[in-house]
Protein backbone atom coordinates (compact mmCIF):
# COMPACT_ATOMS: atom_id res chain seq x y z
CA UNK A 1 0.00 0.00 0.00
CA UNK A 2 1.64 2.98 -0.82
CA UNK A 3 2.09 5.63 1.16
CA UNK A 4 0.52 9.18 1.44
CA UNK A 5 2.36 11.97 1.03
CA UNK A 6 1.73 14.88 3.81
CA UNK A 7 0.40 18.05 2.42
CA UNK A 8 2.80 20.62 3.89
CA UNK A 9 1.74 23.14 6.19
CA UNK A 10 1.19 26.50 4.65
CA UNK A 11 3.54 29.31 5.47
CA UNK A 12 0.80 32.40 4.81
CA UNK A 13 -2.56 31.52 4.68
CA UNK A 14 -5.23 34.69 4.01
CA UNK A 15 -8.89 33.40 4.86
CA UNK A 16 -11.70 35.47 2.98
CA UNK A 17 -9.43 38.68 3.91
CA UNK A 18 -11.65 41.85 3.94
CA UNK A 19 -10.07 45.40 4.84
CA UNK A 20 -11.26 48.70 4.45
CA UNK A 21 -8.69 51.83 5.38
CA UNK A 22 -10.03 53.58 8.47
CA UNK A 23 -11.52 56.87 8.49
CA UNK A 24 -9.79 60.23 11.20
CA UNK A 25 -11.69 58.37 14.05
CA UNK A 26 -9.79 54.88 13.47
CA UNK A 27 -13.07 53.36 12.09
CA UNK A 28 -13.97 52.85 8.72
CA UNK A 29 -16.70 55.32 7.21
CA UNK A 30 -19.93 54.34 7.65
CA UNK A 31 -21.16 53.18 4.00
CA UNK A 32 -17.85 52.63 3.12
CA UNK A 33 -17.45 49.99 0.70
CA UNK A 34 -13.93 46.81 1.41
CA UNK A 35 -11.00 47.98 -0.63
CA UNK A 36 -10.19 43.77 -0.21
CA UNK A 37 -13.19 41.61 0.01
CA UNK A 38 -13.00 38.17 0.51
CA UNK A 39 -9.47 37.34 -0.79
CA UNK A 40 -8.09 34.07 -0.10
CA UNK A 41 -4.26 32.88 -0.50
CA UNK A 42 -2.24 29.89 1.13
CA UNK A 43 1.41 29.87 0.28
CA UNK A 44 3.20 26.59 0.79
CA UNK A 45 6.50 26.18 1.65
CA UNK A 46 9.00 26.51 -2.26
CA UNK A 47 5.72 28.68 -3.65
CA UNK A 48 6.13 31.94 -5.51
CA UNK A 49 3.27 34.53 -5.56
CA UNK A 50 2.96 37.20 -8.49
CA UNK A 51 -0.18 39.69 -7.11
CA UNK A 52 -1.05 41.24 -9.98
CA UNK A 53 -4.34 43.82 -10.72
CA UNK A 54 -4.45 47.17 -11.53
CA UNK A 55 -3.63 50.55 -9.51
CA UNK A 56 -5.43 50.80 -6.35
CA UNK A 57 -6.73 47.16 -6.66
CA UNK A 58 -5.06 46.34 -3.18
CA UNK A 59 -1.99 44.75 -4.03
CA UNK A 60 0.22 47.08 -1.55
CA UNK A 61 -2.92 46.87 1.35
CA UNK A 62 -1.88 43.18 1.39
CA UNK A 63 1.52 43.32 1.82
CA UNK A 64 0.81 46.10 4.55
CA UNK A 65 -1.16 43.35 5.80
CA UNK A 66 1.01 40.81 5.70
CA UNK A 67 3.96 42.79 7.24
CA UNK A 68 1.55 44.30 10.12
CA UNK A 69 1.31 47.89 9.55
CA UNK A 70 -2.57 46.84 9.41
CA UNK A 71 -4.25 44.67 11.73
CA UNK A 72 -7.23 42.51 10.79
CA UNK A 73 -9.32 40.00 12.43
CA UNK A 74 -7.66 36.45 14.14
CA UNK A 75 -8.61 34.50 11.60
CA UNK A 76 -8.31 36.07 8.85
CA UNK A 77 -3.83 35.94 8.11
CA UNK A 78 -2.14 33.04 9.73
CA UNK A 79 1.69 32.31 9.70
CA UNK A 80 2.71 28.97 10.44
CA UNK A 81 -0.80 28.02 11.25
CA UNK A 82 -1.20 31.03 13.64
CA UNK A 83 -3.19 34.04 14.03
CA UNK A 84 -0.25 36.48 12.36
CA UNK A 85 -0.96 39.84 14.72
CA UNK A 86 -2.44 38.02 17.69
CA UNK A 87 -0.57 35.06 18.45
CA UNK A 88 2.68 36.33 20.83
CA UNK A 89 4.77 33.02 19.92
CA UNK A 90 5.56 33.56 16.28
CA UNK A 91 7.28 37.27 17.26
CA UNK A 92 9.02 35.57 20.02
CA UNK A 93 10.48 32.76 18.39
CA UNK A 94 11.44 35.18 15.74
CA UNK A 95 9.92 33.52 12.86
CA UNK A 96 7.78 36.25 12.48
CA UNK A 97 8.93 39.97 12.58
CA UNK A 98 7.15 43.11 11.59
CA UNK A 99 8.72 45.68 8.97
CA UNK A 100 10.09 48.59 9.93
CA UNK A 101 9.95 51.67 8.36
CA UNK A 102 11.83 51.16 5.21
CA UNK A 103 9.70 48.36 4.27
CA UNK A 104 8.70 49.84 0.47
CA UNK A 105 12.68 49.42 -0.12
CA UNK A 106 13.06 46.10 0.69
CA UNK A 107 9.87 44.75 -0.30
CA UNK A 108 8.31 46.88 -3.24
CA UNK A 109 11.53 48.70 -4.75
CA UNK A 110 13.64 46.29 -6.71
CA UNK A 111 16.17 49.61 -7.19
CA UNK A 112 17.29 51.22 -10.09
CA UNK A 113 20.59 48.63 -10.71
CA UNK A 114 18.55 46.02 -11.97
CA UNK A 115 19.52 42.73 -13.51
CA UNK A 116 16.88 42.78 -15.87
CA UNK A 117 15.46 45.85 -17.39
CA UNK A 118 12.91 44.82 -19.72
CA UNK A 119 9.16 44.05 -20.04
CA UNK A 120 8.65 40.75 -18.28
CA UNK A 121 5.74 38.14 -18.56
CA UNK A 122 4.24 37.20 -15.43
CA UNK A 123 5.11 33.54 -16.71
CA UNK A 124 8.92 34.50 -16.17
CA UNK A 125 8.12 36.34 -12.79
CA UNK A 126 6.77 33.18 -11.55
CA UNK A 127 9.14 30.62 -12.76
CA UNK A 128 12.08 32.68 -12.74
CA UNK A 129 14.37 33.64 -15.91
CA UNK A 130 17.52 31.44 -17.11
CA UNK A 131 20.98 32.59 -15.99
CA UNK A 132 19.12 35.08 -13.37
CA UNK A 133 17.32 33.08 -10.68
CA UNK A 134 19.42 30.10 -9.45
Amino acid sequence: MPMKEEKPQPIVEMNKLKFTYPGIDGHPPPGSAPLIDDFSLTINPRDRCLLVRSNGAGKTTILKILGGKHMVEPDMVKVLGRSAFHDTALTVSGYLCYLGGKWRREVAFAGFEVAIQMDVSAEKMIYGVAGVNS
